[in-house]
């Protein structure tokens, strides 16, 4: 109902009458003002006058309704610990592939390493299930395409061009947009989900004295809606062959922000440092070392040596 009313007010700038509201929508008048009233709690700018209602403003909220067909995929938090937490309850309850958990604000948002992910007010976080039904050596699958996604989703809606850097962040002009999570549970080597939980800054403005971060709003001078985003990214999601891997390397080499470049991968008990200079299909950096020796990293945090002062 949420859904139908407010597309009926926006594909009118004028008046739109409660008769006319209450026809189209099959419902009774008092049904059409108490989901006025709802949407007006929720932040919608709607007013009432002698000749009805009018949208003059909405608030840049992600609610399931603003999701057309996605509506029973789409959960919605003001506020939230962790929406990767939140992502794997669902998941362990059987909740459907791309089940998409979407929050203004966590409190104890989840990165690399056991991180925590600041989310500050502006910014876009969310965590989409997955069930691609791959083995766990394509693991690294559904992860490179989120981050190819977010990079097409950046350039088409706002021009930006930015890069992926390995494993999981997305940058611009070397500083970093947006990082991405994933979290995995696994049966007999095969993969039961895969949670892609992605923070993306938008119209949160990171400070000048953090080096190396930027954000949507800073990019462009323009504020950006994040339920436009977040559907844009989510058409491109469900549609990129997570399971063609050859196809998803070929593309992030083609916007590789870490290949050419000195890196340090560090992980829980071990660091590996040199040249990058591949990818392998299972999504492995491939990293020459100063011996000219060369090694297959599986997973941990990169820096690009030089650029963040690391």
């Amino acid at each position: 109902m949420k859904r139908k009313l407010l597309r009926i007010l926006r594909e009118n700038s004028e008046t739109v009458s409660g008769e006319i509201l209450s026809g189209r929508m099959e419902v009774s008048r008092v049904a059409v003002w108490k989901h006025i009233q709802k949407l007006i709690e929720l932040g919608y700018d709607i007013r009432s006058g002698p000749k009805g209602y009018q949208l003059f403003g909405e608030p840049d909220a992600c609610y399931p309704w603003e999701f057309p067909g996605r509506e029973d995929l789409v959960r919605y938090y003001p506020e939230i610990e962790s929406t990767m937490a939140e992502a794997g309850d669902l998941a362990g309850s059987g909740c459907p592939p791309f089940t998409t958990v979407v929050a203004d604000r966590q409190n104890r948002g989840r990165g690399r390493l056991s991180r925590t992910w600041e989310s500050p007010d502006g910014g876009l976080y969310f965590t989409v299930v997955t069930r691609p039904g791959l083995s766990l050596t394509e693991s690294a699958g559904p992860v490179f395409a989120a981050s190819l996604c977010l990079v097409r989703v950046l350039k088409s809606l706002f021009d930006i061009s930015a890069g992926v850097k390995w494993p999981n962040d997305v940058l611009v002009e070397g500083k970093k947009i947006s990082g991405i999570l994933s979290e995995m549970e696994v049966e007999s080597d095969m993969i039961r989900h895969l949670n892609i939980g992605v923070g993306l800054n938008v119209n949160n403005d990171p400070p000048k004295e953090e080096f190396g971060a930027t954000s949507i709003m800073r990019e462009t001078g323009k504020r950006a809606s994040r339920k436009m985003i977040l559907g844009a990214f989510l058409d491109e999601f469900e549609n990129c062959p997570a399971n063609r891997m050859d196809r998803l390397v070929s593309e992030w080499k083609m916007h590789t922000a870490t290949l050419g470049s000195r890196v340090r991968v560090a992980t829980i008990d071990d660091a590996v440092e040199g040249l990058a200079v591949d990818i392998d299909e299972t999504g492995a950096l491939i990293i020459q070392r100063d011996d000219g020796t060369l090694k297959s990293v599986f997973h941990g945090d990169c820096f690009h040596l030089g650029e963040f002062g690391k």
